[in-house]
């Protein structure tokens, strides 16, 4: 069978509270292509469907007519089967919201599991967490078994507690993981002998258990317990599984033969990159397993650009517009010489003012670099005077957390949420 293996693309995810979906949407339109172009068998998403437990109605939109899109998708498959979708939750997901429609989304041969409860009663083939999933070719013969494992909270497979050392915590996590994917292995097999089964995971693995790893790799950093615990090593998943497709990594790569990441299909981040983007697509034979990468075109690209002033109004100069892509996101961080309160406003209006170049400035954020001696009074009066709440917080970040670190998006925006609430608080008071 084909697969097409992808995973994390955080529909309804905004840049500098800038919608992201005309780019998610033409993903999924070019998705559709690619999978009655390559007679995919099944899509595969590993999780972190939705950017958030709670996504905005145009996320739910654009999730909801790819699957009927999908169901309604001419051509035929590898196998000659029915084509099918396995969609699983991961960290960013509600998982009662992804499993609420699960019954009805079945009728259109999708199947999604948004949490693991091994609690669940009456679930077929042996499985009390309902994962395993029978993909049938042409007639009625099962042709692949997959075992869609979605994200899991370590406590509901009873990994050790704070009260552990953190090795101690690893070893129990990787022991725990081990034991789900094996018992998983062992239901498919007795279920089904002699048909290949395929994982899927949402979780962080890399080639050496324990490795850390920091955002400059690409990786997040919630690595296991919010990065106080290294990468789970791929032991944790039986040999009998002839591939494994997992999510939560945003860069595509391969832990080891069978083992692999997809990446997320856009750039969610400055970090990421837009380019390498990519889905895999897997064929399962008797001869073996070939994995084959496919580009994921870019639509739009997160940028930053950094220096002084001049260097900046260059930097903007030299942006072209590229045929296909709509404008980037343009993040600016300006180094000053002295406070100087109207330099984000003339850089956005700089910006609009060149002709052939396309983009959207969707963040200013400003640095004074001291060029020795004292601070002339009258500037620092002025540049407090000019302080917004967004600067000022900005500032105390970096004080905190050293001078070139900048608060993340989500951060800010949660910053922006309080103070709007303060403000209708006092409003509310007068």
């Amino acid at each position: 069978m084909r697969i097409l293996h992808t995973s994390d693309w955080h529909l309804g995810a905004a840049h500098c509270e800038r919608s992201r979906a005309e780019e998610q949407g033409h993903f999924l339109d070019w998705l559709l292509t690619i999978i009655e172009a390559r007679q995919v068998d099944v899509l595969v998403v590993a999780g972190d469907v939705f950017d958030t437990a709670n996504p905005p109605a145009e996320a739910l939109s654009l999730y909801y007519r790819f699957l009927a899109r999908l169901s309604a998708l001419g051509g035929t498959t590898a196998s000659g089967g029915p084509r099918a979708a396995v969609i699983v939750g991961g960290n960013h997901d509600s998982a009662s919201r992804l499993d609420a429609p699960r019954d009805a989304l079945e009728a259109l041969e999708a199947y999604v599991i948004g949490g693991y409860d091994a609690a669940r009663e009456g679930a077929p083939h042996a499985d009390p967490a309902g994962v395993l999933v029978p993909l049938r070719a042409a007639g009625s013969d099962v042709q692949l078994i997959l075992a869609a494992v979605p994200f899991l909270n370590d406590w509901r497979i009873g990994v050790r507690g704070f009260d552990a050392s953190p090795d101690e915590q690893l070893t129990s996590m990787h022991e725990k993981f081990t034991e789900v994917y094996a018992r998983l292995a062992d239901k498919a097999s007795a279920a089904f002998p002699g048909v290949p089964v395929v994982a899927t995971g949402h979780l962080t693995c890399l080639a050496q258990r324990g490795t850390r790893v920091t955002d400059a790799d690409g990786i997040p950093c919630e690595i296991n317990r919010v990065g106080t615990l290294g990468a789970m090593g791929p032991g944790i998943f039986d040999e009998r599984y002839r591939y494994v497709a997992l999510g939560h990594i945003h860069r595509g790569f391969a832990v080891d033969g069978r083992v692999r990441y997809s990446g997320t299909p856009l750039q969610v981040g400055l970090v990421e990159g837009a380019d390498d983007r990519k889905v895999l697509l897997v064929d399962l034979d008797v001869g073996g397993t070939k994995v084959e990468a496919i580009g994921v075109p870019v639509r739009r690209r997160l940028l930053k650009l950094a220096g002084s002033v001049e260097e900046i109004r260059t930097k903007l100069q030299a942006l072209q517009s590229i045929p296909g892509e709509l404008p980037p996101y343009v993040s600016i961080e300006a180094t000053l010489a002295a406070p100087d309160a109207g330099v984000e406003a003339a850089l956005r209006d700089f910006a609009q003012s060149q002709r052939g170049t396309s983009c959207d400035v969707v963040s200013v954020r400003t640095a004074v670099v001291r060029q020795g001696g004292a601070v002339d009074a009258s500037s620092a009066a002025a540049f407090v005077a000019a302080l917004t709440p967004e600067s000022a917080f900005e500032f105390a970040w970096q004080a905190r957390y050293g001078r070139d670190s900048v608060p993340s998006d989500p951060v800010m925006q949660r910053f922006r949420k309080l103070v709007e609430e303060n403000s209708q608080r006092g409003e509310k008071a007068s």
